[in-house]
C-alpha cells in the first residue's frame, strides 16, 4: 500500500482569472496527469471547465440541462486532471469571475 501524499503546489503556479470567456492555456506538466487547487475568490458562482482544445466552453447548468461544474463563493477544490486537460474556462450568470487556480502534485 501506497502512502497518500497531500497537495503540493509548484512553484509560482498559481494563476488568477477575472474574465469569463474561452479557454486558458494552463501550464501543466506533460506525460501524466496533475492535480489543481481551485479557489473562487469571488462574490459570484462560478461554472469551470476543463478541456483538451482553447476552444473548451463553461456552461452555466440550466433547468434539465446539464452544464459546467459549479463553484459558490468561497469554494476551494482539488481536482485530478486528465494528461489531455490543458485547457479551463469560466462563465458566470452575472458579474465577473474572480478564481485562482493552483498547479500541483499529490494524491
Amino acid at each position: 500500500m501506497s502512502e497518500v501524499l497531500p497537495f503540493r503546489a509548484d512553484p509560482f503556479a498559481t494563476f488568477r482569472f477575472t474574465a469569463a470567456g474561452a479557454g486558458v492555456a494552463l501550464p501543466l506538466p506533460h506525460g501524466r496527469g496533475s492535480q489543481v487547487r481551485i479557489r473562487n475568490r469571488g462574490t459570484v458562482d462560478v461554472s469551470i471547465e476543463f478541456g483538451d482544445k482553447a476552444t473548451v466552453q463553461a456552461v452555466i447548468p440550466a433547468a434539465g440541462t446539464p452544464g459546467s461544474q459549479g463553484f459558490a463563493p468561497g469554494a476551494v477544490e482539488f481536482q485530478t486532471l486528465q494528461q489531455n486537460q490543458r485547457f479551463v474556462s469560466f462563465a458566470v450568470a452575472s458579474g465577473a469571475p474572480d478564481v485562482e487556480i493552483t498547479v500541483g502534485t499529490g494524491d
